[in-house]
């Protein structure tokens, strides 16, 4: 969604500040306002939202609803957990691909290819979108052989 609205923002951004050298620069770094300025609407919307459905860990804890739980020791159990080491590689390399997909396939198109950047965010995104299907399918897949299996 990012690489497909953008180029928009920064279209709207050149338009207010102009397209010669400096307008590019200052539109550019404008930009990064939009992004910054929904991290923090987003955590401050996390910040009073609720924990869990029947309500915050430090209320349900003081009411004796919920037990504290010793996070170290939860820790502990992951680490030593061989399972999670080799799903933790794996998912590392693959989401490491993506990420690297992601960020320069964009960059890619509008370069070698010679699209606008509007053009190069939608071919770019496609790689990304695909992953809606892809991971849904992925998931239902492991479950069916899971509980084969």
């Amino acid at each position: 969604v990012t690489q497909l609205v953008m180029p928009y923002v920064m279209l709207g951004f050149l338009q207010a500040t102009g397209t010669d050298g400096p307008g590019v620069d200052r539109a550019w770094r404008l930009c990064m306002i939009v992004p910054a300025s929904l991290h923090v609407i987003a955590s401050v919307l996390i910040i009073l939202g609720r924990d869990l459905p029947d309500g915050n860990y430090r209320e349900l804890e003081t009411s004796g609803a919920k037990q504290k739980s010793q996070g170290a020791k939860a820790v502990m159990i992951g680490f030593t957990n061989i399972n999670a080491w080799i799903l933790t590689i794996t998912y590392g390399f693959c989401f490491g691909v993506e990420l690297t997909m992601n960020n320069k396939a964009v960059l890619y198109f509008y370069r070698y290819y010679g699209v606008t950047p509007q053009i190069a965010g939608v071919l770019g995104s496609c790689f990304g979108l695909m992953n809606l299907f892809a991971r849904s399918w992925g998931g239902m897949l492991s479950d069916m052989l899971n509980a084969k299996f």
